[in-house]
C-alpha cells in the first residue's frame, strides 16, 4: 500500500516516470494506491510551475503523479498541467495518461462478448498499423471520396515500453499477469467495486436518453438496446483490456450517432476523451483510459471509479514488466527545430514590457497571430530576435522559424530551407509544393510546438499579392504561434487584426546602456559626460538602428562623440532633403524627424572617402533583393584582401550583416538593413548613379545565373531572387541583357519545377523581343516556344497548341518548310494535339514531319527514328495498330527513339 513516511528525498532530475491523471476527484486516489510508497516532492520553482505534485515509487521506478485542480479538466487545462511538469522535471522518459474515457464499440459486432468494448474495460492506445495511436476527431483533414485523414496528437510510445505492453498481452493469455493483485490495492474502498452487469447497457446510436441528465435508463426503450453477446457473471471477474486508436478534441462528446461516425473516420478508434490533446507533443505518451461509458445520451457516472480504477491497475500491472533501468534508457525529448539565420543581438537593451506580451502571446498558442509594429529602425528585428533565442531558452521544445517577407522569392526560400530543417518527404524533389508541404507539416499538431516569426512584413504585395497570396500558407496549428514585424499600423492590423505590439524608440536609459554597449573600452570614458551623452541620444531620437549605426561611425572613425554631433547638425537639412520623403508613415506627424536617413548620409560619406570598393558593393546590393546575398555575387574587384576589408567596413557600420549559414557551407550570405537598402536606392538616384549601377548588376547577374544547369542548381538556386529583383527595375527595361536575363530565370524555374515563375520570365522575355525584334525572328520564336514548354508542364495543352502552330507559321515563312526549326515545330504541334487527346491530327502532323526528315535528313537519322516513334505512340493510343505502325514501332523502338510523353522541346534540338 501507499505510505507517506517522508524516507525518501529524491531531486527533480531523479524521477524518470509521468503518472497523468487529469480528473483529480476520480483518478487521483486509484493512481495514489498503486504506489508501493509516497514521499516528499522535491524543491521546484513554484513562480513557473504552480502544479502539486505526488512523488512515490512503483516497483522500483521514481514516478511523479499529477493531476488538474478538480472542475478543470480538458486539453487546455492538460497542457498547462504538462507543459509546467515537464520543465520542472527535465528527464522524464516515460509518460502515462491514466483515467477514464467513453468507449466505441466496435462495427460490426463481435460474436464473441469478451472482444467487443464494454463498460469497465481497458482501453490502451497503440494500435501498431503505423499510423498515430492517438488522433484528433475534429482537426484532421477532409478529402476527395469522404476520406479522412487523421492528424496525431503526440509521439507514439517508445519501442521498449511497447516491447513490454507486447508481453504483457501474451502473458495475460498465458494467465500469467497478477492484474487481481493490482485490484486488491482498491478492496478496501467501495466506490471501486463493480457496478454490476446490468448496468452495462448499450443502445442505438440514434436513441436519446429519456430521463433528466444522469439518471438511470429505466424509462429508456428497452427495444432500442443493441443486440450483442451479453458477458456472464463469470465474465465480470475477468480483466478485460484492448489495444486500439484512442480520439481526442476539444469537447465532451454524449452523442452515439456522432460517437460512432468519429470511431468510423479515425480508423476504428476504440475510445473518445479530451485531454491527450494536450500533453505535450514532444513527448512520447502511452494513453490508458478505463471505459465509464459509451460517449452517447445515457451517459452516467456510475462506472466512473470502477473504470479509473482498472485503468490504473492496469497501469501499475504494466509498470512491473519494466525494469527502471531500461526506462532511465528511453529516448528523451530531442532539441526543436531552430532555423534562425542571425546571431543574438548582444547590445539588446530593454523592452520588458513588450517581451512579456510576446511571451505570453507565444505561452497561450492557440493559432494566434501578433503583429509588431514601429517606425524602421527602432528595433523590430533585433526584438523578435531577442523573443526568439529567449524562447529556445525557456520552452527548449519549441521549434522556432524564421521567415523574411521582404520578398515573395525571400519567403519561399525560407519555405525551402523550413522544409530541409524538419526533413519532409520529397521537400527536394524538382516539382514540390514548398508552400503546401510546410504548411501541412506546422499545421499537424503532431508536429509539436512552433513559433514563426514573419520579419519585415512591410510590402502588402509580398503576403497578400497575386492569386497564390503567400498569407493563406501560413501555418494554423494550435500548438503554434506567429509573430509579425511590421512598419505600419495598417499592416499590423491587417496582419493580426487587433493583436499587435507598438514598438517605439528606447527609453533614455535605455539608449544610453544600447550606446555603452556599443561603444569600444577605449572609449568608455566619454561616457561620463553627462550632457553630451544626453544631447548625443536625444539627436538620433533615440532611435535603436540610429544608435547603433552612429556608434559605428563614432568607433571606426576614431572620433568622439561631440565630432559626431557637430557632423550631424552640419548635414541635416541635406539629409532630410535627400531621404525625408521615402520614410513619411502615416502613423507619424509630417515634421517628424528622420533620424536613420541623416544618420546613415554622414556614414555613408565617410565610407565613399575610406573605402571606395565598399561604396561600390553597397551600390551594388541597392539593385538586388537585401536578404540573402551571397558574397560570390559581388562585383570582382580588387584582391582578396581589399575585398574583405571592404565588406568589413561596411558590417562595422551595421550596414551589412553576416547571416548565419547552412552547415557545411562554407560561402558567406550578407542582408543589407531594408531602410539602408531604401535610402541607398534614393541616394544613387539623386545623384545620377542609379541606372549606372542596374546595368552594372545586371550584366554582372548575366554572368552568375546559369541556363538552369542541374548540377549546379545548389550553388545558382541563391542567386534568383536576386536576378527576379533586377529585371524589375524600370530602368533596365529596354537593356539587352534584361531578355537575357529574363530567359537564364526561365531555364531556372523550370529545373527547379516551378513552372509557373518559368512562365511569366519566359513570356516577360518573349514580349520584350516582340517589340524589339519582331515576332517572326528566330530568338522570339525560340522565346515563345520556351513559354510553351514552361505552359506544357503545367498541362496548359490548348494554349500551348496554339503557341506551337504560331511557332510553326513563323519558322515556314522565315526558314523554310524543311528547315530542322520548322520540322522541330510540327513535332511540337502534334504533341500538343497528343495531349488533348486529339490523336488523329497528332497522326496527320507526325506522318508530314516524318516525311520530310526522311527527306532531308534520311531514314536513318536518330531524329527521323524519333519522329517515327511519336507516331506510333499516337497509332497506339487510337487503338489503331496497323502492320506499317507496328514497323514503324520496332524501328523506332530498337534505336532509342524517344517516347511520347516527354516534351519534344527537350529532346530535339537541332
Amino acid at each position: 500500500m501507499a505510505s507517506s513516511n517522508g524516507q525518501y528525498q529524491l531531486r527533480c532530475e531523479d524521477y524518470h516516470v509521468a503518472w497523468i491523471c487529469p480528473v483529480a476527484d476520480i483518478e487521483l486516489l486509484p493512481a495514489r494506491l498503486m504506489l508501493d510508497e509516497e514521499h516528499p516532492a522535491p524543491s521546484y520553482d513554484t513562480y513557473h510551475d504552480e502544479n502539486t505534485y505526488i512523488c512515490g515509487r512503483i516497483n522500483g521506478h521514481a514516478v511523479v503523479v499529477a493531476t488538474l485542480p478538480q472542475g478543470e479538466t480538458g486539453n487546455v487545462n492538460a497542457g498547462r498541467l504538462t507543459g509546467s511538469m515537464f520543465k520542472t522535471f527535465p528527464d522524464i522518459r516515460m509518460a502515462v495518461l491514466v483515467g477514464i474515457g467513453g468507449g466505441i464499440p466496435r462495427t460490426p459486432t463481435s460474436r464473441s462478448p469478451l472482444d467487443d468494448v464494454h463498460l469497465g474495460d481497458v482501453v490502451v492506445g497503440w494500435v501498431g498499423d503505423g499510423k498515430p495511436a492517438c488522433v484528433y476527431h475534429d482537426r484532421g483533414r477532409a478529402k476527395v471520396g469522404g476520406e479522412f485523414e487523421m492528424v496525431g496528437t503526440m509521439q507514439n510510445p517508445d519501442w521498449r515500453l511497447l516491447s513490454a505492453l507486447s508481453m504483457l498481452t501474451s502473458d495475460h493469455k498465458l494467465r500469467r499477469t497478477k492484474f487481481h493483485d493490482q485490484l486488491a490495492r482498491l478492496r478496501d474502498f467501495d466506490e471501486f467495486a463493480h457496478p454490476g452487469l446490468e448496468q452495462d447497457l448499450l443502445f442505438q446510436a440514434g436513441h436519446r436518453h429519456a430521463g433528466g441528465w444522469g439518471s438511470d435508463c429505466t424509462v429508456c426503450n428497452p427495444d432500442e438496446l443493441v443486440l450483442r453477446p451479453l458477458r456472464t457473471e463469470d465474465d465480470k471477474d475477468k480483466f478485460i483490456f484492448h489495444q486500439g486508436r484512442i480520439a481526442t478534441g476539444n469537447a465532451v462528446i454524449k452523442d452515439g450517432e456522432l460517437r460512432d461516425r468519429i470511431g468510423a473516420r479515425c480508423g476504428g478508434a476504440l475510445c473518445i476523451e479530451m485531454e491527450a490533446a494536450g500533453i505535450d507533443a514532444n513527448r512520447r505518451c502511452l494513453v490508458i483510459r478505463g471505459i465509464s461509458d459509451y460517449a452517447d445520451s445515457h451517459k452516467r457516472n456510475v462506472w466512473q471509479p470502477y473504470a479509473a480504477g482498472k485503468a490504473a491497475a492496469f497501469a501499475r500491472e504494466l509498470l512491473c514488466r519494466i525494469q527502471p533501468a531500461t526506462v532511465k534508457g528511453m529516448e528523451g525529448v530531442n532539441e526543436a527545430p531552430w532555423l534562425v539565420p542571425f546571431i543574438r543581438p548582444h547590445s539588446f537593451v530593454g523592452r520588458d514590457a513588450q517581451l512579456a506580451q510576446l511571451r505570453a502571446h507565444v505561452l497561450s498558442e492557440g493559432g494566434r497571430r501578433l503583429a509588431v509594429y514601429g517606425l524602421g529602425g527602432c528595433g523590430k528585428t533585433a526584438l523578435a530576435l531577442e523573443m526568439a533565442y529567449r524562447t529556445r531558452e525557456q520552452q527548449p521544445k519549441r521549434a522556432v522559424f524564421w521567415v523574411p517577407a521582404v520578398s515573395r522569392e525571400s519567403f519561399e526560400q525560407a519555405y525551402r530551407d523550413i522544409g530541409g530543417c524538419l526533413r519532409i518527404p520529397g521537400i527536394a524533389e524538382n516539382n514540390a509544393n514548398v508552400k503546401q508541404l510546410v504548411k501541412a507539416q506546422l499545421s499537424d499538431e503532431g508536429r509539436g510546438q512552433w513559433l514563426v516569426v514573419v520579419d519585415n512584413a512591410d510590402d502588402d504585395s509580398v503576403l497578400f499579392g497575386g492569386a497564390d497570396r503567400l498569407i493563406d500558407w501560413l501555418p494554423l496549428s494550435r500548438k503554434g504561434s506567429i509573430v509579425f514585424t511590421t512598419r505600419t499600423r495598417t499592416a499590423a492590423i491587417k496582419l493580426a487584426e487587433s493583436n499587435v505590439v507598438v514598438l517605439g524608440e528606447l527609453a533614455e536609459a535605455e539608449a544610453r546602456e544600447m550606446l555603452r554597449k556599443r561603444l569600444l573600452p577605449a572609449r568608455q570614458q566619454q561616457l561620463q559626460d553627462e550632457k553630451t551623452v544626453t544631447k548625443f541620444v536625444d539627436m538620433l531620437a533615440f532611435l535603436a538602428l540610429a544608435i547603433v549605426q552612429a556608434v559605428a561611425f563614432v568607433n571606426t572613425n576614431d572620433v568622439t562623440l561631440s565630432d559626431y554631433i557637430s557632423d550631424y547638425q552640419s548635414s541635416e537639412g541635406d539629409a532630410i532633403a535627400l531621404l525625408g520623403q521615402e520614410f513619411e508613415d502615416q502613423g507619424r506627424y509630417r515634421d517628424s524627424k528622420n533620424p536613420v536617413a541623416t544618420t546613415w548620409y554622414i556614414s555613408f560619406k565617410q565610407i565613399q572617402k575610406e573605402n571606395k570598393l565598399a561604396a561600390d558593393h553597397l551600390s551594388f546590393m541597392a539593385c538586388i533583393a537585401n536578404t540573402n546575398i551571397p558574397a560570390s555575387l559581388l562585383p570582382l574587384g580588387g584582391s582578396r584582401v581589399e575585398q574583405t576589408k571592404a565588406v568589413g567596413t561596411l558590417k562595422a557600420y551595421a550596414f551589412v550583416t553576416e547571416s548565419a549559414t547552412e552547415t557545411g557551407k562554407s560561402e558567406k550570405v550578407f542582408d543589407v538593413h531594408p531602410l539602408v537598402h531604401l535610402a541607398m536606392r534614393e541616394w544613387l538616384k539623386k545623384y545620377g548613379e542609379w541606372v549606372v549601377w542596374a546595368e552594372k548588376t545586371l550584366e554582372r547577374l548575366v554572368e552568375m545565373v546559369p541556363l538552369g544547369d542541374l548540377v549546379t542548381r545548389e550553388v545558382w538556386t541563391i542567386y534568383l531572387p536576386h536576378a527576379t529583383h533586377i529585371v524589375g527595375v524600370p530602368e533596365v527595361y529596354d537593356l539587352e541583357n534584361r531578355m537575357s536575363l529574363l530567359g537564364r530565370i526561365g531555364k531556372c524555374e523550370y529545373t527547379l519545377g516551378r513552372y509557373r515563375a518559368a512562365e511569366s520570365a519566359h513570356r516577360q522575355a518573349f514580349e520584350r523581343m516582340v517589340e524589339v525584334l519582331g515576332g517572326v525572328h528566330p530568338d522570339t520564336l525560340t522565346s515563345m516556344n520556351e513559354v510553351a514548354a514552361a505552359m506544357l508542364a503545367q498541362g496548359k495543352y490548348t494554349e500551348v497548341e496554339a503557341i506551337h502552330r504560331a511557332t510553326l507559321a513563323g519558322r515556314e515563312k522565315v526558314l523554310g518548310k524543311e528547315h530542322l526549326g520548322t520540322l522541330k515545330s510540327m513535332g511540337e504541334v502534334a504533341w500538343a494535339l497528343a495531349g488533348q487527346g486529339k490523336y488523329a491530327e497528332a497522326e496527320t502532323m507526325h506522318r508530314a514531319t516524318l516525311a520530310v526528315r526522311e527527306k532531308v535528313q534520311g531514314t536513318e537519322h536518330p531524329h527521323t527514328l524519333t519522329s517515327m516513334n511519336h507516331l506510333a505512340d499516337t497509332l497506339i493510343k487510337q487503338g489503331e495498330v496497323r502492320r506499317g505502325g507496328e514497323d514503324a514501332s520496332s524501328s523506332a523502338g530498337t534505336n532509342g527513339g524517344v517516347r511520347e510523353g516527354a516534351p519534344t522541346h527537350a529532346v530535339e534540338r537541332t
